[in-house]
């Protein structure tokens, strides 16, 4: 037989324990509900009361008043008459509306008004008139049983009211008494019911959830303290059993990832030696440019030559000469790129006349390449730091020259749209592979030119890339394998207040 899982358990344990404590919870709204109820119709009984009182306290006031005037024949003592004559229309009409949905009480209301109506027409008013024309005939009148005979009718109409009214009313006090007991009584048994449920709840809270818990503790700690090769008996009720395999399985996955932190520690030996590797072939790319000028230096020195001969010497240990002071300007930028300390003198520069000179400078000497030159004559100002920009438009020259063939055009281009500066170096070179072009900008990174003998240390475009954002730039490339590339930068026009010796943003990144 299936079991029920954890959360069921508990779900139906709350549910008991719920509707154990929301049916104490209706009886007693039941029971309130009662009271209100019956305190309600005893406000009404009060009311009742009270009406009929005051009904009878204007009969009284009728009969009183008509009485002292006809013995006293004073007129001041008709005011009580007339006061109750005045009020009466409103009590009775009160009072009926009170009684309204009880039909006998509704009954003795209306024979009151009826009564009392009577009494003043056929009674209180012709006696009064009498009063007024033969005094001793009206103390006749007043003395006749006539009017105790009405007045005591009124009075008995009224009595009766009361006395349905009072006996209802101890009715209402022994039922709210017998409603208040069972409402306590239902209160002690759902009290009791609820806190047996919730201790058994607790207990077996305790035993099914928190013991296994206290394990998994346990074995948490065990593998915090580095033995990753603890396991559970994953038997359990649903979701603990769950918990317990999730456990093992992070357990083996922490296994498995220690074993691979191992393999990867190999990993990163062997990138260091790939390091040594490298710097093998930096010291190599230093070693020729350098054999070269110490060669032909030691032929100038020891021997005489043509001046034809002694330029073309001097030419190529010039070219080595610079060479030699790219790359170690290439290895100073890493340096600080590593370190985080590449900063930058921004002031404003003209960028046409920037990009001219550096074409110059590449191309005045420069027979083998064709140069396509599209560069305004007008002046556009960007903030930067020119001898770092002029070392990113040298780089993007170098490598349009290195990767092209000889008789190739290169296309430098400088194009503004109001907002920012974009400068393009274009080559109908080799090309990048499709396969290569997602690291073109890493460090040391060269793709096929080491096998293609193009000499280079793979850091000229990190480099570009992190002096052109850190500018604000931006820097990307096209390129097609066998068809040339282009690599462009831009940077925004200068702002009215350029800032100065900004660190380079994303040099740390970068690096």
């Amino acid at each position: 037989m299936r079991r029920w899982s954890l959360v069921t358990q508990i779900t139906a344990a709350a549910v008991v324990v719920a509707a154990v404590v929301a049916i104490a919870f209706i009886v007693a709204i039941a029971t309130t509900l009662d009271l209100r109820r019956s305190t309600s119709r005893e406000t009404h009984s009060k009311d009742v009361v009270a009406a009929t009182l005051t009904a009878q306290n204007l009969v009284v006031d009728l009969e009183t008043g008509v009485r002292g005037y006809v013995l006293s024949r004073n007129r001041q003592f008709l005011e009580p008459w007339r006061t109750a004559s005045a009020q009466w229309p409103a009590a009775s009409g009160h009072l009926e509306r009170l009684v309204k949905g009880d039909q006998v009480e509704t009954q003795q209301a209306h024979t009151v008004a009826q009564l009392v109506s009577s009494y003043q027409t056929d009674y209180a008013q012709p006696v009064i008139f009498i009063a007024g024309i033969a005094p001793s005939q009206a103390i006749a009148e007043i003395a006749n049983v006539e009017a105790k005979r009405r007045i005591d009718a009124i009075r008995a109409e009224l009595g009766q009211i009361l006395t349905v009214e009072a006996q209802r009313s101890r009715n209402r006090a022994a039922s709210a008494r017998s409603l208040e007991h069972r409402a306590v009584a239902a209160a002690l048994v759902g009290l009791g019911a609820s806190a047996a449920l919730v201790l058994l709840f607790g207990a077996w809270i305790a035993r099914s959830v928190a013991r296994p818990i206290r394990t998994v503790t346990e074995s948490a700690a065990n593998v915090a303290a580095g033995d990753f090769t603890t396991r559970l008996d994953e038997r359990g009720t649903g979701e603990i059993g769950t918990l317990k395999h999730a456990f093992n399985a992070m357990t083996r996955a922490l296994d498995y990832g220690h074993h691979e932190l191992l393999a990867q520690n190999e990993r990163l030996r062997a990138s260091e030696q790939a390091k040594s590797d490298l710097i093998s072939m930096i010291s190599h790319e230093v070693r020729t440019p350098l054999s070269s000028v110490l060669g032909f230096t030691g032929l100038l020195l020891q021997r005489d030559f043509p001046p034809d001969e002694q330029r073309r010497y001097l030419e190529i240990i010039d070219t080595e000469a610079r060479r030699l002071a790219e790359l170690a300007a290439d290895f100073l930028d890493v340096q600080l790129l590593e370190e985080g300390r590449l900063e930058f003198e921004v002031a404003p520069v003209d960028a046409p006349a920037l990009v001219r000179g550096q074409a110059e400078l590449f191309f005045a000497h420069q027979d083998a390449h064709e140069l396509e030159l599209d560069v305004p004559a007008e002046t556009v100002i960007v903030a930067a730091d020119r001898d770092r920009i002029a070392q990113v438009i040298a780089n993007l020259l170098s490598n349009a020259i290195k990767y092209s063939p000889d008789g190739g055009r290169v296309r430098v281009r400088l194009h503004s749209d109001g907002e920012a500066v974009r400068i393009s170096v274009a080559d109908e070179g080799v090309g990048i592979p499709a396969s290569q072009q997602g690291r073109i900008f890493e460090k040391f990174f060269r793709g096929s030119a080491p096998s293609a003998g193009i000499s280079g240390t793979g850091l000229g475009l990190a480099v570009a890339r992190t002096i052109v954002e850190g500018h604000g730039g931006t820097i990307g490339f096209t390129s097609a394998e066998g068809e040339g590339s282009t690599f462009w930068f831009e940077l925004p026009l200068a702002s009215p207040t350029p800032s100065r010796a900004r660190p380079a943003a994303g040099a740390r990144r970068s690096a």
